[in-house]
């Protein structure tokens, strides 16, 4: 009776004890149960694109059916922000970082040995600790000599194209240099870049094994100059004149998404990946950034809003559009969220989850977005300080624009609104306690190399020089 008795207490003990234990694991599936089931990630990044050029934002110059078919089987964001240049957009949705904090505000020339600071954690190497793999097939610009700073070593298991900017669709060169890689080897092929870099992202996807989940971002160098597409795509946009070569990109890119989409199909797993098209920076006066002010460069809306749609069927409403304010910064935590992944493994993040705002058409997670150390936005309001430039951009006047009721900056209210202008100074005063220096801006030694890559141009460069002397003389 006493041994009875004493295993009857015991049981009545334990019995507690194991129920409170095991509410933490209840806790942790339920909230598991809340997220979807880990998608694949497509990314797709235009270069140089302006607002008005896809059919989803009334482009009909162009046919953009593919990119279309994105923005109506998803969602479309009508407040979605960048840089006004490449490299530093591209370095926030590396990061999740701003960037005048990642080292990256001032973007790479075709001489340039600096590149991303080497602390930041990138959204690949957090997805890849997941257990994605992580494929980059086309532009980089975070860097172009040094070895730490390519891809591969910046998380992608694999890459294929090219580390700088502006090189010849055709030859796949900058200037003298050769600029088109694969895993770290320069690649001398024949073909034309976009459909080179649909045909790298599909072989990637039908080979893969199915065993995990897989993120494959994949910027165009398209429609960035120098303008360039194949002949039969010329001919039928020769009656627009100079902006021809733009417009035809623009066609070749959108059939190169359609040749990602098609593979995903035939694999049997587009419906179970997210699939984003978004923009790096407003486009050139070669085309139109629509109602909105400025161009590429610029820090009013036509430098830095961009169209962004997702799909994802069954995750994300068709035909859904949110006008909350996002920017790239954000793709890392809400990419991650979904993926499993940490988002407490590096320097602390800028960007914020905003899956409840593209899903469930919430509100924004922020309602601030420092565009620049001199650029700053706050709820509606947006300030411009004075003498602020970038990149071709003049010395501002001050500027003070209410964005919710003015998004075309039409109406500057800085005069009338000093506290206002006070409020902002304010803010961006705390924000530059937070800079970081960037690497310093020094050139490639012996600079030009056959190839970008310094370990590419030790180990290749003088066979290179044997076999492209017709490309090194133009």
């Amino acid at each position: 009776m006493e041994t009875g008795a004493s295993d009857a207490l015991s049981v009545r003990e334990f019995t507690p004890m194991l129920l409170r234990s095991l509410l933490p694991l209840v806790a942790i599936v339920s909230a598991s149960a809340q997220l979807p089931p880990r998608p694949n990630f497509v990314v797709f990044l235009s270069d140089d694109m302006g607002w008005e050029q896809v059919g989803f934002n009334g482009g009909r110059e162009v046919p953009t059916p593919n990119i279309d078919r994105i923005a109506r089987e998803g969602v479309k964001l009508t407040q979605f922000y960048v840089q006004p240049v490449c490299s530093p957009t591209r370095a926030c949705l590396m990061t999740g970082r701003y960037a005048w904090k990642n080292g990256m505000e001032v973007r790479p020339t075709a001489q340039s040995r600096h590149g991303m600071l080497l602390d930041e954690r990138t959204i690949a190497e957090a997805l890849r600790e997941a257990g994605y793999r992580t494929w980059m097939v086309g532009k980089w610009h975070l860097g172009e000599w040094q070895r730490p700073h390519l891809p591969m070593q910046r998380g992608f298991d694999h890459h294929y194209g090219h580390y700088s900017a502006a090189i010849d669709s055709f030859t796949h060169m900058r200037g003298p240099v050769l600029d088109w890689h694969r895993n770290g080897r320069p690649v001398v092929e024949d073909g034309y870049s976009t459909f080179l870099m649909a045909r790298e992202a599909a072989s990637l996807i039908e080979a893969h094994d199915g065993r995990g989940p897989f993120f494959l971002y994949l910027p165009f160098n398209a429609v960035h100059g120098p303008h360039q597409a194949p002949q039969e795509y010329l001919e039928k946009y020769s009656h627009i004149g100079r902006a021809a070569a733009q417009r035809a990109q623009l066609e070749c890119m959108d059939i190169a998404v359609g040749q990602v989409l098609a593979a995903l199909e035939r694999a049997g797993i587009l419906d179970s990946t997210l699939v984003m098209f978004t923009n790096d920076n407003g486009g050139t006066r070669i085309t139109s950034n629509g109602p909105y002010r400025g161009f590429k460069s610029h820090y009013h809306e036509g430098g830095v809003r961009v169209p962004a749609v997702l799909r994802w069927p069954g995750r994300i409403p068709a035909g859904s559009a949110s006008d909350e304010m996002l920017h790239a910064v954000d793709l890392f935590p809400t990419f991650a969220r979904l993926a499993g992944a940490r988002i407490d493994g590096g320097l602390p993040l800028d960007g914020m989850d905003a899956w409840p705002t593209i899903a469930s058409g919430a509100g924004s997670p922020r309602n601030e977005i420092v565009h620049s150390l001199d650029v700053l936005r706050l709820g509606a309001w947006k300030l411009i300080e004075e003498g602020a430039t970038y990149y071709g951009w003049p010395e501002q006047p001050l500027q003070l624009y209410n964005i919710r009721n003015d998004p075309y900056e039409e109406d500057n209210l800085a005069e009338g609104n000093p506290d206002k202008v006070a409020e902002l100074r304010s803010r961006l005063a705390h924000h530059r306690l937070f800079a970081r220096v960037a690497e310093p801006l020094e050139p490639i030694p012996r600079f030009p190399p056959a190839v970008y890559g310094e370990v590419e141009e030790s180990v290749f460069g003088q066979d290179l020089r044997a076999r492209l002397p017709v490309a090194r003389e133009q």
